[in-house]
């Protein structure tokens, strides 16, 4: 198979369109498996909530560590033979291909109990990392351009929600054609899903290209010990970076309050306005076309408002519809409602929270494919891997504390498993009540943290477009002691650092001896 490498490249439309549909492990694979696994182990598989929620946060942990890991070894790949023949970033795509069967193995109803759906749900946690870990980097290895950056940045977004539609109208005709408490209606679901995303991975390894060898710092490692050590520093070292800190924190917040509504919500559709699942995913469709249709909106107003309105409107909007989706919610336990009004209110509130979750979904992602830069600044090395890994790192974290404090309310609150026939269990009264303050303090609350956190973040094209001339100046020989006041100025601002102790006077990152401060 043909190695492309080279940014020296044109980014066609078939080119986004490749790379775009990357975009749909995300809310095609996640969107399923995490949000019926738990209540798939727990209604039909008769294992507890608790060890169901253990399995899911487990695994996610052990991801946590394998992130950064990924995003170093993918930094160094082209040490190795394989790493010049296959890519050092797709080359961890290719190999997530045949690692999807996991998925819909996972939704088989066995005797093999906790231990098989430890180990499966692990595999697909570790080829979910390959292709996350690797796919944001190579958006920027493929150009400088902030526009095709964006472009290519809002087709993953736009596959993304298409991926949405698509499962929707999956979980649909699998829940209804088979039955709501059939386990081979969840396999039937997952086995479709887990093909379309292996089509998919084959369609960005074979669209995209990356740096060359010759473009890319080789840093050499004398050991394993040494490799080790380099792992750790490079990982923590990203954090030194002022820019990447502020955008993380609110990306991470909505992160968690996201893991907390995956964690939740087919338990809150079930038992709190207690729509079938199959009709659930009916009337999410219309949602699932906004969200498709909606993200050249979010585009048009980040360039027209800038990040920090938009993201604001994004966040506040969500928590919102948190609010909306409880009262009636609530209504239904209290009396004061019935299920057919709460199937009219679901698709319409879902359909605004789609508006709203693109936003928050997309937004962080388009300034964070300037952090390398910024790191490059203090540098003078390019860590994409690494940035990517540190942010899915925290990620996976705040993903894995939702689903513990997920296993730790479901258990509070009484919930009572079972090994099929889940229709027959009355569920205590206190059920859907600790479903829905999960939902309110964890989804809503850490929505209006995150609109908080924003204030902080200053970075933004114009800025990177001046960021990133003075780095091509400094590196073609410019003088450091020559830079603009203002210039200067802004560099500090973003990097955190004095401009002095910046272009690798500084000890951030392993330091090997193979890069030369600037002058």
């Amino acid at each position: 198979m043909t190695n492309k490498i080279g940014k020296k490249r044109k980014i066609t439309f078939w080119t986004r369109l490749g790379f775009g549909m990357g975009g749909m492990l995300n809310s095609g694979a996640l969107t399923f498996t995490h949000s019926y696994m738990v209540l798939f182990l727990s209604t039909e598989c008769g294992l507890s909530a608790g060890e169901a929620a253990l399995i899911s946060s487990f695994a996610i942990y052990v991801n946590a560590i394998l992130c950064p890991l990924m995003g170093f070894v993918a930094d160094n790949f082209y040490a190795t033979k394989i790493g010049r023949i296959f890519g050092r970033r797709r080359f961890w795509i290719l190999l997530a291909i045949p690692m999807m069967i996991a998925e819909p193995l996972i939704f088989v109803a066995t005797p093999f109990g906790f231990p098989y759906y430890f180990v499966l749900y692990l595999i697909y946690n570790v080829a979910y990392t390959f292709c996350t870990a690797n796919l944001s980097p190579l958006t920027i290895e493929m150009t400088d351009d902030f526009k095709e950056r964006t472009y290519l940045t809002g087709y993953k977004h736009l596959f993304g929600n298409a991926a949405g539609f698509l499962m929707a109208a999956l979980v649909g005709f699998g829940f209804g054609t088979f039955g709501e408490t059939n386990p081979f209606s969840y396999f039937i679901i997952a086995t479709v899903n887990a093909s379309v995303m292996a089509i998919s991975l084959l369609c960005v390894y074979l669209s995209t290209w990356e740096h060359t060898p010759e473009e890319v710092a080789q840093e050499k490692i004398e050991s394993v010990g040494e490799g080790i050590k380099k792992f750790f520093i490079d990982v923590i070292s990203t954090f030194r970076n002022k820019s990447f800190r502020k955008v993380l924190y609110a990306q991470v917040s909505t992160k968690l309050a996201a893991a907390c509504w995956s964690a939740c919500l087919s338990f809150f559709i079930v038992y709190c306005l207690q729509i079938p699942k199959s009709y659930e995913s009916v009337m999410e469709m219309p949602g699932k076309v906004v969200a498709i249709v909606c993200t050249a909106i979010w585009v048009a107003l980040m360039a027209k408002k800038g990040f920090h309105k938009s993201w604001y409107l994004a966040n506040v909007g969500c928590a919102a519809c948190i609010i909306a989706f409880n009262y009636f919610a609530f209504g239904q336990i209290n009396g004061t409602s019935t299920v057919a009004i709460a199937m009219i209110a679901y698709p319409i509130i879902f359909a605004i929270w789609k508006f709203f979750y693109v936003g928050f979904q997309y937004l962080p992602d388009v300034l964070l494919n300037y952090i390398p830069d910024v790191d490059e600044l203090i540098t003078l090395r390019r860590r994409e891997g690494i940035y990517s890994s540190a942010q899915q790192l925290c990620q996976q974290i705040a993903q894995a504390i939702a689903v513990n404090v997920w296993a730790i309310v479901l258990a509070a609150s009484g919930f009572i498993q079972t090994a099929g026939n889940s229709d027959a269990v009355t569920q205590p009264a206190t059920v859907p009540l600790y479903i829905c303050g999960y939902m309110i303090i964890g989804c809503a609350g850490f929505f209006l943290l995150a609109a908080v956190l924003a204030r902080g973040i200053k970075i933004d094209k114009e800025q990177c477009d001046v960021l990133c001339d003075e780095i091509h100046r400094v590196k073609e020989g410019g003088k450091m002691a020559d830079v603009k006041p203002e210039v200067k100025a802004l560099c500090e601002e973003l990097s955190g650092f004095k401009y002095e102790d910046c272009f690798a006077h500084n000890n951030v990152g392993f330091q090997d001896g193979s890069v030369t401060p600037a002058e």
